[in-house]
């Protein structure tokens, strides 16, 4: 609003003062003009439903914006002298009147003459041009919500919006700066391996949650020649806080203050009991910018500090999860992004809406902050310039409190958070500013290693069912379809310096088929799959499988079938099993079969370090989250 009221009503009022006294109709009719273009627009701030007027000042305070404060940045300065410059030139005056409302004309009838026209017309609305954003999944509602919005504020005088805009969740940040190839999914032209399904669209936009994870990913895609990445100013900004919920805060002693440290707060939550909980760095921007606080100089200690802050039970993919599915009642601190608390404020966000237990919010001075940062991707061959100038003018309209009625702050780290539906807060305060870091990049690889060092060392090999009936089913619940995203996930969650993978396929009368030992053949390899054959015994795959982890450390075979109809020589596969110290299996169900079926049943209870858990996630997200938490159990009992 002040972008538009205030230099337009000042810039007029100036040049009307100039000429006042031989021109008081000039005057009446700017003064009138002045105070009815402030009501209308003031109006449709506080959302008053003004109608196709409502339509027109939204799109008038969208277009005028950048040129009513380069208007001003020009005349402004000379306020204070317009008044001598008249008395000494009267005559000017009306000239100079004449210039800028020659110039005001212009600029309005230019873009509203040929809107009036198509309007007039009724002229079907142009299809609108898509703008693909990428972000954190905490940012996702909201930004979403804000898309929708833009849309409407940059509509024309018929409602029909220019630009529509799709978000999406960005997958782990490790998973993108070592496979950036992933971002396309069309295999490159020398034939490498690529991987599939890692982003499945192209964004225009990536909002990096931070300095630190933007300068990473710009490294790790600085040598692709398919995009171009160019950063812009950050867009928003937020604290990182600790979250209580109501049981903990009643433990609290209320005779002091809360420790507003991160070492007198994890000690504070260790006489009470409570656990510090994150979101996995290894999935979770957010939890990988908290960990550069949480992990300090002595690395000895990473393993006993990734199993205290991923407590098992909680919904740990993202912080919006967290906060949202976390298990009520419980004694529970949480590092979440300070705008989160307002969850009940933003559509979509949590499925159910807001959690019914609020939440406390105690600021510590040494967690960082979040710092949302703009870039901008221009992929070959899909690129334009009205699509750059799209990108650009969502920056702009974004950077301009876009994002600041859902709890952000802007990008100065400014906003009057007011009432947090969640809960309460000590007194706002700016978030602290980011660590200074000559090299941002390789902190963020450093901590990812330390982080992927504490996980132990897996030798996973996939067993993957291609029978036809891995073909049966429709959409995203074709068993052949769940398996792969199931492996996705799991590699996802591997680290290529430590973890040992390896990739069979199964069927009858064909057995075991070619096996493929990298992870990036391996990835590159699972979009081929395809499904052929009978079902094959699997004890008899088993038994033919085990060998092939012999001497590994921390033997894992994950087989991802529809479950089958025959269970083969049981005996033959237990003695297999029996051969491989420390070797745990995994049966994941990807159709309708389920674990307690006679032929599994068999097989489960003569195999004790065989589990079956079915994947019948109904999203594929879902799924990812059944498959992740089952490895989080595996790696807990194995350190």
């Amino acid at each position: 609003m002040a972008a538009i009221v205030t230099p337009l009503w000042t810039f007029l009022g100036a040049i009307a003062a100039s000429v006042a006294g031989k021109h008081n109709g000039v005057v009446a009719v700017l003064a009138g003009v002045g105070v009815a273009v402030s009501a209308l627009v003031v109006a449709a701030t506080w959302g008053v439903r003004l109608g196709p007027v409502g339509k027109a000042v939204g799109w008038l305070r969208t277009s005028l914006r950048a040129f009513f404060s380069w208007l001003w940045r020009i005349f402004g300065p000379l306020r204070p002298r317009w008044t001598a410059v008249a008395r000494g030139a009267r005559v000017a005056g009306p000239y100079a009147f004449g210039l800028a409302a020659g110039m005001l004309a212009v600029t309005l009838v230019r873009p509203i003459l040929p809107v009036a026209v198509g309007w007039a017309t009724s002229r079907p609305c142009d299809h609108p041009l898509e703008l693909r954003v990428l972000s954190a999944a905490e940012n996702v509602a909201a930004l979403t919500d804000a898309g929708l919005r833009y849309a409407r504020e940059s509509a024309d005088l018929r409602g029909c919006p220019s630009v529509r805009l799709s978000v999406s969740p960005q997958p782990p940040i490790a998973t993108m700066g070592r496979s950036v190839k992933g971002w396309t999914n069309l295999p490159s032209n020398d034939g490498e391996a690529y991987v599939s399904g890692l982003i499945a669209i192209h964004p225009d936009i990536l909002i990096a949650s931070s300095a630190d994870t933007e300068a990473y990913l710009r490294r790790a895609f600085h040598n692709l020649s398919s995009v171009e990445f160019h950063s812009m100013a950050p867009v928003a900004s937020s604290a990182l806080v600790v979250a209580f919920t109501e049981r903990l805060e009643a433990a609290l002693d209320h005779q002091k203050s809360a420790p507003d440290t991160l070492p007198a707060m994890e000690e504070w939550l260790g006489s009470a009991g409570a656990p510090l909980a994150r979101p996995r760095a290894d999935l979770s921007e957010i939890g990988l910018v908290a960990s550069t606080a949480l992990y300090g100089a002595d690395s000895t200690q990473d393993v006993r500090k990734e199993m205290a802050y991923t407590p098992p039970g909680l919904p740990l993919s993202d912080a919006a999860r967290l906060v949202c599915e976390r298990p009520k009642g419980e004694k529970l601190a949480m590092i979440v992004p300070e705008h989160l608390f307002r969850a009940s404020d933003v559509p979509g966000l949590c499925p159910s809406g807001a959690p019914a237990e609020k939440l406390t919010m105690h600021p510590l001075d040494d967690l960082p902050s979040l710092s949302y940062r703009y870039v901008r991707l221009r992929w070959a061959g899909q690129w334009s310039a009205r699509r750059d100038g799209a990108v650009s003018a969502f920056h702009d309209w974004l950077a301009q409190d876009g994002l600041t009625r859902y709890g952000y702050r802007d990008a100065e780290g400014v906003n009057d958070l007011g009432d947090l539906p969640l809960g309460t807060t000590h007194t706002p305060q700016a978030p602290p500013a980011a660590t200074p870091s000559a090299e941002p990049a390789d902190r963020i690889e450093r901590l990812m290693d330390r982080l992927a060092e504490a996980h132990p060392m897996t030798s996973l090999l996939l067993l993957v069912d291609r029978s036809g009936s891995m073909s049966h089913g429709i959409g995203s619940t074709v068993p052949m379809e769940k398996a792969r995203s199931a492996a996705g996930t799991l590699l996802g969650r591997l680290h290529d310096k430590r973890d040992d993978v390896g990739l069979v396929t199964f069927s009858a009368p064909h057995g075991l088929g070619e096996i493929v030992t990298t992870i990036d053949g391996v990835t590159g390899g699972l979009p081929n799959l395809t499904a052929e054959g009978r079902d094959a015994p699997l004890a008899d795959v088993l038994k033919q499988a085990v060998p092939l982890l012999q001497g590994k450390n921390n033997p894992l075979i994950v087989m991802l079938t529809d479950g089958g109809t025959r269970t083969g020589d049981v005996g033959g596969a237990v003695s297999a099993l029996g051969q491989v110290h420390g070797l745990r299996v995994r049966l994941l169900l990807t159709g309708a079969q389920s674990c307690e079926a006679p032929h599994l049943e068999k097989l489960r209870d003569a195999a004790p370090d065989l589990t079956c858990v079915p994947v019948d996630g109904a999203t594929d997200a879902e799924r990812a989250r059944q498959v992740d938490e089952e490895l989080t159990r595996l790696w807990r009992k194995l350190l």
